[in-house]
């Protein structure tokens, strides 16, 4: 009996090994297979954080439009705090313990945010929101250790000629992980009211996330590269700054990314609020949509992203996303089919920005001093993506309200709000970022964006005419 118990592990464990046409060492792939597969555990975690369920939490506490901003984004504000988890990082060298120390603590603060409104009363809301601030920075703070240490990590880990396809790979993993618990955690949500539900769903969500942390136990953490001379925190912006092809970078990133994240909590309380739509709905025609679409083309956009490089590739599908708010003044509360149509965008385009905004990050940076760079994104990513962009969407939401709703401005029949103004101005930002400051950004060996299209083009040609042989030969 344990002869089979035996013969089964093993076999179950080769049925897990991933990335065999990879040309790498049973090692590595070994390593790789498990870092894809802990990742896929953890995202549920990430999606109803970042997604639907702490936006719903957030409104539950009854906060108003400044507020709700500021709350939504202290969770993504860990980036903040990467130049000293950076510095930490090269003084020590012990990546996979300030890895696993960083992830534990990110994920177990968020128990006590979700506990504490079942907890203290409701006249006492005041202390309830100072504590669950207090725990969400500690999150964040957890969170950017753990952010520093994986993409320096993974940037040692993954060899530079299958990035593309393996980060491709295990998105498309964990997507389809993240459909599901998504899925689930929505369910629970409309079943259960009030905050019981979020205690309930985000507990469950924490305990795979650990699970998530501990799968990396075992992966090999390769000797870090030392630097030979080690820069004070304060310093670190005059380092980054002195490389001119990363200053651009940083430019363009950090306008794009205050477009995006200047709307971005505002679409779940728009369909919550305005469109009055349930969390199961929202999942279905946000996620469902789009998750489902990334699986299918996100190693497309791995093999593009090894032959023609990352430029041209997010230069293609930013173009997309700097679009898609404009679309979101069509949906209504009589008809939302404009959601589905713009996560549709998104599951085709946006997991090609994901990728290749990552690879630069670790293309463009030095092996010396490379937490730092990586760092330095991340703050960046935080502090205008988070802190700036989202405190400027709620106070735009606050201040605007009634000013606009007295312009008594009309589109497509209807009166436009400060929900459609603030989509408006995101698409305006993404536009500039995407069109102006990103063509000065040089990456080696990057094709022509024309050129990613034409090949883009001529596989779906080829595909239509094997689909059509096919069909002729079982005719």
């Amino acid at each position: 009996m344990s002869g089979k118990i035996r013969i089964n592990t093993a076999l179950l464990k080769q049925k897990l090994i991933l990335f065999k046409d990879f040309a790498i060492t049973n090692d590595l792939r070994e390593d790789l297979s498990r870092a894809a597969w802990s990742a896929s555990l953890g995202i549920v975690f990430f999606v109803c954080l970042n997604g639907a369920p702490f936006a719903g939490f957030v409104r539950h506490l009854g906060v108003g439009d400044f507020m709700y901003g500021i709350l939504m984004g202290l969770p993504v504000m860990s980036g903040l705090f990467q130049v000293m988890a950076a510095y930490v990082l090269e003084k020590t060298g012990a990546r996979k313990k300030l890895f696993i120390i960083g992830g534990i603590l990110q994920r177990l603060s968020i128990i006590p945010v979700v506990i504490l409104p079942l907890i203290i009363p409701e006249e006492l809301k005041g202390l309830t929101i100072s504590f669950i601030v207090f725990f969400l920075l500690i999150s964040a703070i957890g969170g950017a250790f753990n952010g520093v240490t994986s993409i320096s990590w993974m940037a040692a880990l993954v060899p530079l000629k299958i990035r593309g396809r393996f980060f491709s790979q295990r998105q498309m993993m964990f997507t389809l992980t993240g459909l599901i618990g998504g899925l689930l955690a929505s369910f629970i949500l409309d079943r259960i009211g009030g905050f019981a539900g979020f205690a309930v769903v985000f507990t469950i969500v924490v305990i795979f996330a650990v699970l998530d942390i501990v799968g990396y136990i075992r992966i090999h953490d390769p000797p870090m590269v030392k630097s030979q001379y080690r820069i004070p925190p304060i310093k670190v912006a005059n380092e980054v700054l002195r490389h001119p092809n990363f200053r651009r970078y940083l430019i363009f990133w950090a306008v794009w990314v205050f477009g995006v994240s200047m709307s971005g909590p505002f679409f779940s309380a728009y369909m919550l609020d305005y469109l009055n739509m349930s969390y199961l709905e929202i999942t279905i025609f946000t996620q469902v949509t789009s998750n489902l679409l990334t699986i299918l083309v996100v190693r497309k956009w791995g093999n593009l992203i090894d032959a023609f490089g990352n430029k041209p590739v997010l230069r293609i599908c930013g173009s997309v996303g700097a679009v898609m708010p404009l679309f979101w003044l069509l949906a209504t509360p009589e008809n939302y089919i404009a959601i589905p149509l713009i996560h549709i965008a998104i599951g085709l385009f946006w997991n090609g920005i994901d990728l290749t905004s990552n690879n630069l990050v670790m293309g463009l940076s030095p092996d010396e001093n490379r937490s730092y760079y990586i760092a330095s994104f991340s703050m960046v990513t935080s502090l205008v993506g988070s802190i700036l962009a989202y405190a400027f969407g709620g106070l735009f939401m606050e201040v605007t309200g009634e000013w606009i709703e007295g312009l008594n401005t009309v589109f497509l029949g209807r009166r436009l709000n400060n929900y459609h103004m603030l989509f408006i101005l995101s698409a305006i930002i993404r536009f500039i970022g995407i069109t102006f400051l990103l063509s000065p950004v040089e990456e080696q060996e990057a094709a022509r964006p024309s050129e990613v299209l034409q090949r883009s083009i001529q596989s779906v040609r080829e595909h239509r005419k094997n689909m059509r042989i096919h069909r002729r030969f079982r005719l």
